[in-house]
C-alpha cells in the first residue's frame, strides 16, 4: 500500500513540474513576442516620422519675395545688360577723349599752320570730348529707361492681379446667383432654363478667372526677366494699383525742361557746334568760296535745321503727352462713376428678381455689366499710371 502511495506521489510531482515548465516557457514566449511587436511598432513610427519630415522638406512652398518699386529699380539696375554695356561705352569714350587731349597737347600752337593740323588739334579733340559727354548721358538715360521699363512691367503685374480679383468676384456672384435660382426652382418659382443659364454663367466666369490667372503669371515672368531674376520667382508686390492724381505742369515749363535735358536735343546741338567749328577752320585756312568751304557751309545749315526740327518735335511731343494724361484722367473719373452705377443696377436687379418683379435675365445682364465696369476701371487706372509716367521720361529720353 505504501509503495502505491509513493508511486502516485512521484507521478503527481512529475506532472506538476511539467505543467510549471510549460507555463514558464509560454510566458517567456509571450514576453518575447510582445517585445518584438513593440520594436516593430517603434520602427514603424520612426519610419513614418522620417517620411513625414522628408515630405515636409520636399513640399516646402516657394519663397515669396516682397518687392517695392524702389527695390525693383535697384535689382534691374544691378542686373541689366544694356546698362552694363552703356557703362563700358562710357569708359571707352573717356579713354578716347583722354587720348585726343594727349594728341592735341603734343601739337604746339606755333606748328598749327594747316587745316589738317588744326582739325587734329581742335576738331578731333572737341569731337571726342562731346562723345564722352554723350556717352555719360547715354548711361544716365539708360538708367532712366530701365526704371521706366521696370515701372511699366510692375504696373502690368498690379493690373493683372487686380483683374484676377475682379474675375474672382464675378465667380462669387455667379455662385450666389446659381444658389438663388436653385432655391427658387425647388420652391417652384423658377424654371429649369434659368438654372441652366446660371450654371453656364458660372462656368464662363470660372473660365475667365483661369485666363486672368494665366495673364498674371505671364506678367510676373516678364517682370522677373526685366529684373534679372529667375522667371519662376514668386513676387509679392508691395505697391498697389490706385488712382493717384497729379497736378500737371504747364506746356511751357515742360517744354523748357525737355529742350534743356533731352539727349536727342543735345546731340543735335553738338552736331551744330561741330559743323560750325569745321566751317570756321576751313574759312580760316582757305577762301570762303572754295569747294570745301561751300560744302562745310551746307553741312552747317543742315545742322541748324536739325536743331530746329528737333525743337519742334519735342514741343509737339510735350503737348501730345499732356493731352494723353488729361484724357486718361477723365477716363478714370468716368469709369469710376460707371462702376458705381453698375453696382447699384446689379443690386436692384437681384432684389427685383427675389420679389418676383424682375427676371433672371436682368440679373445676369447686370452681373455682366458690373464685371465689365470693374475691369474697365482697373484698366483706366493702369492707363493713367502708365501715361503719367511719360511726363518723367519725356524730359530726358528720346523716342
Amino acid at each position: 500500500m505504501s509503495r502505491k502511495l509513493l508511486a502516485l506521489s512521484v507521478i503527481v510531482l512529475l506532472l506538476f513540474g511539467s505543467i510549471s515548465s510549460s507555463g514558464a516557457e509560454t510566458t517567456d514566449t509571450a514576453q518575447q513576442t510582445a517585445g518584438e511587436t513593440q520594436k516593430a511598432a517603434d520602427a514603424a513610427q520612426e519610419t513614418a516620422s522620417q517620411n513625414s519630415t522628408d515630405s515636409s522638406v520636399k513640399e516646402k512652398p516657394a519663397e515669396v519675395k516682397s518687392l517695392t518699386m524702389e527695390e525693383a529699380f535697384e535689382l534691374a539696375i544691378k542686373n541689366n545688360i544694356d546698362l552694363k554695356k552703356a557703362q563700358l561705352d562710357y569708359d571707352s569714350a573717356v579713354i578716347d577723349a583722354r587720348q585726343a587731349r594727349y594728341n592735341a597737347g603734343e601739337i604746339d600752337e606755333d606748328s598749327v599752320n594747316s587745316l589738317q593740323t588744326a582739325q587734329t588739334k581742335y576738331v578731333s579733340t572737341k569731337q571726342k570730348v562731346l562723345a564722352e559727354d554723350i556717352a555719360k548721358q547715354t548711361y544716365e538715360i539708360t538708367i532712366e529707361q530701365t526704371k521706366n521699363l521696370v515701372e511699366e512691367n510692375y504696373y502690368d503685374v498690379l493690373m493683372a492681379d487686380n483683374l484676377v480679383q475682379v474675375k474672382e468676384a464675378s465667380v462669387k456672384r455667379a455662385q450666389e446667383q446659381l444658389a438663388l435660382v436653385q432655391k427658387k426652382f425647388k420652391a417652384g418659382s423658377a424654371i429649369k432654363t434659368e438654372v441652366n443659364k446660371a450654371e453656364i454663367s458660372l462656368a464662363s466666369a470660372k473660365s475667365d478667372l483661369t485666363n486672368s490667372q494665366r495673364d498674371l503669371k505671364n506678367a510676373q515672368v516678364v517682370l522677373n526677366k526685366t529684373l534679372g531674376l529667375d522667371v519662376n520667382t514668386n513676387l509679392q508686390l508691395a505697391q498697389v494699383l490706385k488712382y493717384d492724381r497729379i497736378t500737371l505742369p504747364t506746356p511751357e515749363d515742360l517744354t523748357k525742361q525737355a529742350l534743356e535735358t533731352r539727349l536727342d536735343m543735345k546731340r543735335a546741338r553738338n552736331s551744330e557746334s561741330m559743323a560750325q567749328m569745321n566751317y570756321d577752320l576751313v574759312v580760316a585756312y582757305q577762301a570762303p568760296n572754295t569747294f570745301s568751304a561751300k560744302k562745310q557751309k551746307i553741312e552747317l545749315e543742315k545742322a541748324k535745321l536739325d536743331v530746329l526740327q528737333q525743337e519742334q518735335n519735342i514741343k509737339a511731343e510735350v503737348i501730345s503727352t499732356l493731352f494723353q494724361v488729361q484724357k486718361a484722367d477723365e477716363v478714370v473719373q468716368l469709369s469710376a462713376k460707371s462702376l458705381e452705377q453698375a453696382k447699384e443696377n446689379h443690386s436692384l436687379a437681384e432684389r427685383r428678381y427675389e420679389i418676383r418683379v424682375g427676371t433672371f435675365a436682368d440679373v445676369l445682364s447686370a452681373a455682366v455689366d458690373l464685371a465689365d465696369a470693374e475691369a474697365k476701371y482697373v484698366q483706366s487706372v493702369y492707363n493713367y499710371s502708365i501715361v503719367k509716367n511719360k511726363l518723367k521720361t519725356i524730359v530726358v529720353v528720346s523716342k
